[in-house]
């Protein structure tokens, strides 16, 4: 082979090898893409297009699916019934919430700690997120009901005349709330715990810190990504919830129950879908304090 010719086949080497990482990266980026096609695709046609078309919904006059108005939203707020299961959701979902993480924060530091019996817990803390939200609400009913188990046994009591009214109140919605939904919270709170290094406690010990002061300055602070994020599904989960105040709510009916009145009994469909845009709205808006607070919360 002649110097030219061995010059050629080192070009042409050289120009294959540089070649190669590059079209290497293509196809990564071809993988990448094709891989990421189904999910696109499910967000797409499973969410966001059945999103726009209830806004579009929202929009049009009764009856149609197409034009526009803003007859539906002023028929929500010109009703004090529908203004009022508005409201009566917020508190509901306010009073899950905070009942959620007056009970996971304590949970949580005591099952950060090995102990016989730890796992058992935790797996009960699993229960509710495991059992469908009707069966629960059935399960709610029969047992806190004027003639159910907890009731029967609460009247053993020689101080307690009579039932204790929890089906269909207020306060009864909260509890049965706060059942479905604390897990979250407590998990969450529970993992960003579990990610606070003991050395740090230590330290603080050493230093002549009580307990209460780790707790206070050390633990609570480090713990407050988890409380939130365990919130704001908390909150969102009450807010929307469904199962449950059907079956257990009685004359209290937060927005999601009027929305399956307004739209499934009474076919409105386009004020039923002006409801679901506002219950949306509100969830969003949630959404955005939620990461407002943790970006405060973030270490600069």
């Amino acid at each position: 082979m002649g110097v030219a010719e061995r010059s050629g086949a080192a070009v042409l080497g050289g120009a294959a090898i540089g070649l190669g990482p590059r079209l290497r990266a293509r196809r990564s980026g071809l993988l990448t893409f094709l891989m990421l096609v189904p999910g696109i695709g499910a967000i797409i046609f499973l969410f966001l297009l059945p999103l726009w078309l209830v806004v579009e919904l929202s929009f049009a006059p009764e009856g149609t699916d197409h034009g526009f108005t803003l007859a539906n939203y002023a028929t929500f707020l010109a009703s004090d019934t529908l203004v009022g299961s508005f409201i009566l959701s917020v508190i509901l979902a306010v009073g899950a919430t905070v009942f959620s993480i007056v009970l996971s924060v304590p949970l949580a530091l005591v099952l950060r700690r090995p102990f016989h019996g730890n796992k058992l817990f935790r797996l009960l803390i699993l229960l509710p997120l495991m059992v469908p939200a009707l069966v629960s609400a059935v399960g709610l009913r029969i047992f806190w009901g004027d003639v159910g188990w907890a009731n029967l046994t609460i009247q053993l009591l020689p101080f307690v005349n009579g039932p204790i009214r929890i089906v269909f109140t207020v306060p009864g919605l909260v509890l049965f709330y706060v059942w479905l939904f604390f897990p979250y919270t407590a998990l969450l709170t529970l993992a960003a715990l579990e990610g606070v290094d003991p050395a740090v406690e230590e330290a603080a010990e050493v230093a002549g810190a009580s307990r209460w002061k780790v707790l206070r300055h050390i633990l609570l602070p480090l713990a407050v990504p988890g409380i939130l994020a365990g919130s704001v599904l908390t909150f969102i989960e009450s807010f929307g919830a469904f199962s449950v105040p059907l079956i257990t709510g009685g004359d209290y009916r937060p927005l999601s129950v009027q929305i399956y009145t307004v739209s499934a009994i009474f076919l409105h469909w386009n004020e039923g879908a002006a409801m679901s845009v506002i219950m949306g709205a509100t969830q969003i808006l949630f959404l955005v304090v939620y990461f407002r607070l943790l970006r405060r919360h973030q270490p600069a």
